[in-house]
């Protein structure tokens, strides 16, 4: 059995720090874990602006393996309590500060209207220098956190390749937490790669898919973020019957999309009924259209990104209550995962 990893000495970290200390960083000993060692940095702190960017606490926290890496992670709070992480290793801790510090804490928070959206990266690498002299940090998002006054939707980005994005929805810490009347497809109306809500105990959730490597699924997941987060600061700024309005058509082909895998089964007996009633000499192409269609079916089917759930999906219908939120007789059974 491999033997417990030595305690940091106080030889130890004067070596482990000196890259700190020359940038002003000063250990704090006492918030220190020198029996698992892991070092903490006293933290920094970072002023707002006028235009609505929230001031930022800043601390560093350096964690030194057996194997002879570092990993350091800054970690960046709001006053509201808000946060957002950047992670890199390896065996420099000279290299993985330079690396922390070169991504402004500004890049990892998006300000709008009704939201903000805190995003959490890995930094797999040091700068790039590109041909025309520019430089820049390669980040990879590990997690994006869109708050809203009711919500907080978490989007979990796996590092793994062709792997769709984890999506919750959850009442915002903040919120007086009384039960919200969501539609199931409230994110399905954005586009084909979002899925309809689930309820889960105390949340929903939902996926994304993205494509690509690791620096095109970072781009897309931040589109991705930002695009979701006016989404909801929009709809839920407005009566529900709003959202209806709005999405119509969208809420319609979201209906479609949930009805694939039952039409699949219709289409083929509705074609093996059509074909001795029709006469197909004249019009080959509805002869290759219908025999087809199954086929299609199938493969749309697979293209879904949930599990293909053999259902009449319920048709999008208008509501007329006033708000999201249902009234206190309704809101015990309606939360999410209740009955």
């Amino acid at each position: 059995m491999a033997s417990a990893p030595s305690p940091l000495s106080h030889h130890d970290i004067l070596g482990i720090v000196e890259p700190f200390t020359q940038r002003s960083r000063k250990v704090d000993l006492a918030a220190s874990d020198r029996l698992n060692r892991r070092l903490l940095f006293k933290p920094v702190k970072h002023a707002g602006n006028s235009a609505g960017f929230p001031a930022l606490h800043e601390t560093l926290q350096l964690d030194s393996y057996r194997s002879g890496n570092f990993g350091l992670t800054r970690t960046l709070t709001t006053t509201n309590g808000q946060t957002a992480t950047l992670e890199t290793s390896g065996p420099q801790p000279a290299a993985l500060l330079a690396r922390i510090e070169a991504v402004a804490p500004e890049q990892q928070f998006v300000v709008g209207t009704g939201y903000l959206i805190a995003r959490s990266y890995t930094v797999p690498s040091d700068a790039i220098t590109s041909a025309d002299g520019r430089t820049s940090v390669p980040l990879v998002l590990i997690r994006g956190v869109i708050h809203l006054n009711d919500l907080t939707l978490t989007l979990s980005v796996p590092a793994t390749r062709g792997v769709s994005v984890d999506i919750t929805l959850a009442p915002a810490p903040a919120s007086d937490r009384s039960a919200l009347d969501l539609p199931d497809d409230l994110l399905a109306v954005i586009g084909w790669d979002w899925t309809r809500l689930v309820r889960k105990k105390g949340a929903w959730e939902s996926k994304l898919r993205l494509r690509g490597g690791a620096a095109r699924r970072t781009r897309l997941a931040e589109q991705a973020a930002d695009r979701v987060a006016h989404h909801l600061s929009q709809a839920l700024a407005e009566p529900p019957a709003r959202f209806h309005e709005r999405h119509l058509r969208a809420r319609w082909w979201a209906a479609l999309r949930r009805a694939i895998p039952i039409l699949t089964p219709v289409s083929l007996v509705v074609t093996v009924l059509l074909f001795p009633r029709i006469d197909f000499g004249e019009k080959p192409g509805l002869w290759l259209m219908l025999y087809h269609l199954p086929t299609a079916l199938i493969a749309l089917s697979f293209c879904l990104q949930e599990l293909p759930e053999f259902v009449i999906p319920p048709r999008p219908r208008r509501s007329e209550a006033p708000t999201w939120r249902l009234p206190p007789s309704a809101a015990v059974s309606a939360q999410p995962g209740a009955g």
